[in-house]
């Protein structure tokens, strides 16, 4: 089992922005299929080019279509995409998987149960209902890991359970399209930058983290739905609300470390993009895009003119 959730969490860290605090999906059924998504997408312009930017989102349900006119035209007038990071090709996935080992395991000796409190390891007891397996058989196997990856885990196989498809993620969508267009492909990060984004957080914040994340996955099994609905409508501002302001108040050191920083070294490269005469396609976590620590805000602050499609 442990190397099946392995598999499954590596499919998905080039979403490291949806962080801890990733929930489960909706207990609740929600009728992806009859959905008229319209996410939004913005561009930035100057003499000789334009650069598209969309919020993406890392997992969905296989029946919701969210492919408009809009992104579609933007992607075919692009001659280069970018990602945060490269996490869907073979030599991606192979190089997280080596690199999990050094990263994500606990030293010899100290256990995921050694390390958080009663609470925690109830809320885990619950998960495993959900996934169908013993609390000692889950906790054995999820012991080895630091809680960093434990909580990574433990969430995106409890999304996988309620039918949420990496596959059926935006950047494994788009990266198909743009292969098939012949497109060039630009990384902002690379995967071990990622993982260290995470593995390098002080073991204190981890756990912290760790106890928020298994708490809501319990106790907040309606938030990945708002939140994917709310990306659908291109509602920035409820996005923004679920997202960043509730990991903003329930852990201000990640959200600094992997949204506000990161939101920050990406904009010399996005100026980069557009100091080019190539028009660029640039696909990030949605949880970027909004708010006054946001891309679309930061670039505005830096005298762009940002327009939404």
């Amino acid at each position: 089992m442990l190397k099946t959730l392995l598999k499954s969490s590596t499919r998905f860290l080039g979403g490291v922005a949806v962080g801890f605090t990733l929930t489960a999906a909706a207990t609740a059924q929600t009728d992806y299929a009859s959905i008229e998504a319209n996410p939004g997408i913005w561009s930035v312009s100057d003499e000789d080019s334009t650069v598209y930017i969309f919020g993406t989102v890392h997992i969905l349900p296989p029946e919701l279509d969210w492919q408009t006119s809009a992104i579609s035209t933007a992607l075919a007038e692009s001659e280069i995409v970018y990602f945060e990071a490269d996490a869907i090709s073979q030599e991606a996935q192979a190089q997280m998987m080596s690199l999990i080992p050094q990263l994500g395991l606990n030293q010899p000796g100290v256990t995921l149960s050694s390390l958080i409190s009663e609470d925690a390891k109830g809320y885990m007891a619950q998960v495993a209902g959900r996934l169908g397996v013993s609390p000692e058989v889950l906790a054995a196997q999820v012991d080895p890991l630091q809680p960093w990856l434990a909580s990574l885990t433990l969430a995106v196989t409890q999304i996988q359970a309620r039918g949420y498809d990496p596959q059926s993620g935006v950047e494994a969508q788009l990266t198909a399209v743009a292969q098939d267009a012949g497109k060039q492909f630009g990384y902002f990060e690379t995967v071990e930058e990622q993982l260290r984004f995470f593995a390098e957080m002080p073991m204190e914040l981890q756990i912290a983290d760790f106890e928020v994340g298994i708490r809501q996955m319990v106790e907040e099994p309606d938030v990945l739905s708002n939140m994917v609905q709310a990306w659908a409508a291109g509602d920035l501002n409820y996005l923004d609300e679920l997202f960043n302001d509730a990991m903003a108040d329930s852990s201000p050191e990640l959200y600094d470390r992997i949204i506000i920083q990161r939101n920050i070294n990406w904009i010399p490269q996005i100026e980069s993009a557009l100091a080019g005469s190539d028009d660029a396609f640039i696909a990030v976590g949605a949880g970027h895009l909004p708010g006054p620590n946001g891309v679309l805000q930061l670039l505005e602050a830096e005298g762009h003119t940002v327009t939404r499609r």
